[in-house]
């Protein structure tokens, strides 16, 4: 593998500060933990646009991070983005940068292609999310350029391409299991998990719960999450009556969650849109069923009910809840290997 004892440098948003610090892009963490074990020779570099609010350089995993600070401020752009090329230039004399790899199509994956370009090094572009539907000016960078891309799943592949008409490689992430506890007894009917944001669209959640609970009004329901629509969210559940029913937990850090999720049968997840949904990985894992939209890699299964409209959830989410509570049984969609294989294949093309 030629790769082993090369130089790659990642481009992203944003990290964890700590390695506890789990609430932070859970899948990139648990990504580069894996790299990192399979790549020990390698030298991993990380460079963080806008957070964590620091400029001070620090380890995680064997890791070297340097962020940039750029604190999400606008006005910080240009500055932030003329400091990353002043040290990936720092870095590269140090010791030559092979590979560049970006996330989010977006101001990383704009100097990644800038620099890579110059110094003729492989880049590859993890797109992550919305990035693959919502046309921005990023994208033209990449449009006739050699540049890799990886999506996360069909959906988001062919988001890609109907927005921009670009190639890519589905590359899904991975769990690390040992991170899960054992699984137990259910104590929970049904469990949403995500920001309360529009997308995540906990709307559709509150009133699929308000029918369910018509015929058992005894449902013991948990949202786990905050976000700026959690005043709207406790009124909608006051409205209709739902307050013994329905508990807002709040942001919990993943072993919390995880947790929550092998005590819970049913993962209610409404989001618009998911490019991957880490959640779905998480609940088959934790050995829960899924009623979700057709988002990220969703796909009918004996334990996942993929629905058009809320109709469909709400009978979805009915059957689901008759099933006996049987013995749990794990489901891994993707392994580490895969994922991790698939990349060092992208950075040596």
């Amino acid at each position: 593998m030629k790769i082993t004892h090369q130089h790659i440098v990642f481009l992203t948003p944003g990290f964890a500060k700590f390695e506890d610090d789990s609430t932070v892009i859970p899948a990139l963490q648990v990504y580069m933990k894996s790299l990192r074990k399979a790549l020990p020779d390698a030298r991993l570099t990380m460079l963080t646009f806008q957070f964590p609010f620091t400029e001070k350089k620090y380890d995680w995993c064997g890791i070297e991070v340097i962020p940039l600070n750029g604190k999400n401020k606008r006005l910080r752009k240009l500055w932030t983005w003329n400091k990353a090329l002043r040290i990936l230039n720092k870095l590269h004399k140090t010791q030559k940068i092979d590979i560049i790899h970006s996330f989010w199509i977006g101001e990383c994956s704009k100097i990644g292609e800038r620099f890579s370009k110059k110094h003729s090094i492989n880049h590859v572009v993890t797109v992550m999310g919305q990035d693959a539907s919502i046309k921005n000016s990023y994208a033209k960078s990449l449009i006739n350029s050699n540049t890799e891309i990886a999506t996360l799943s069909e959906n988001h592949q062919a988001d890609l391409v109907n927005t921009y008409n670009l190639k890519s490689t589905i590359i899904p992430w991975h769990l690390d299991v040992a991170e899960f506890p054992v699984l137990q007894e259910n104590t929970i009917d049904i469990l949403g998990v995500g920001s309360l944001n529009t997308i995540k669209n906990y709307i559709d959640f509150i009133e699929i719960i308000s029918v369910l609970t018509k015929s058992r009004p005894n449902l013991n329901i948990k949202i786990i999450g905050d976000g700026r629509l959690r005043n709207t969210l406790e009124t909608k559940i006051k409205n209709l009556g739902l307050q013994n029913n329905i508990k807002l937990l709040g942001k919990l850090n993943r072993k919390e969650v995880l947790n929550y999720m092998s005590k819970t049968k049913i993962l209610l997840h409404t989001s618009k849109y998911e490019s991957f949904g880490f959640v779905f990985l998480e609940a088959l894992y934790s050995g829960m069923h899924i009623g979700s939209y057709n988002v990220g890699l969703a796909k009918p299964s004996q334990n996942w009910k993929v629905c058009n409209g809320k109709p469909e959830l709400i009978a979805a989410c009915e059957a689901l809840l008759k099933l006996p509570n049987t013995i749990k049984t794990r489901v891994e969609l993707s392994s580490e290997k895969e994922t991790i294989n698939s990349y060092i294949h992208l950075y040596n093309e």
